[in-house]
């Protein structure tokens, strides 16, 4: 059965780290579904406008897999956000796939309380913003149990490409960024 990526973009978010993940795991044959924050077509924080599949709010269901960008104000945008909030506090309870990237492990997760006793990855600076019982490290993606981080814009490949494993296995992962030109 094909698994489904739920991919949130608030206005703020960073392009590169909602556009790659997406067009990898499309790629793998994933279905993915992007959801506006607030409105089907939302404003990265450079400036381009991208045209969701759908407005968040009217999102039903639980995914395989929740993807959720950084940038900023972006990450402040989905973590004010009850209904993200909640569908995240679900997901890790059911140990489906919670992914974070840049801000987002700090400004979105770690408020939802999913990141306690966990080992985690951020935008370079943002780690202040974990509390104590989250092991910060300088990796470009940390996985622990259900839950991936990544750093930033330029990791979002490396980002994308481990959600991709974990939802349709190494080996498609694999030819997938063989076929990308991966070294």
């Amino acid at each position: 059965m094909k698994k489904r990526a739920l991919i949130v973009l608030a206005e703020g978010f960073e392009e590169s780290e909602a556009v790659i993940p997406m067009d990898i795991l499309k790629r793998c044959e994933v279905e993915v579904i992007s959801a506006g924050l607030r409105s089907e077509t939302v404003l990265g924080a450079h400036g381009i406008a991208v045209k969701t599949d759908m407005i968040f709010e009217k999102y039903n269901g639980t995914p395989d897999a929740i993807i959720l960008p950084g940038g900023m104000p972006g990450a402040e945008n989905l973590a004010s956000s009850v209904k993200l909030k909640d569908l995240i506090v679900e997901m890790n309870l059911a140990k489906k796939v919670v992914a974070a990237i840049c801000a987002s492990p700090v400004v979105v997760l770690e408020p939802a309380g999913i990141l306690k006793r966990k080992t985690a990855t951020c935008y370079p600076g943002m780690e202040k913003g974990f509390s104590p019982d989250v092991r910060f490290l300088k990796d470009d993606v940390v996985v622990d149990g259900n839950i991936i981080t990544s750093r930033g814009p330029y990791t979002a490949f490396a980002f994308g490409f481990k959600v991709a494993e974990v939802l349709s296995g190494k080996a498609k992962a694999d030819m997938v960024a063989s076929q990308m030109l991966r070294k």
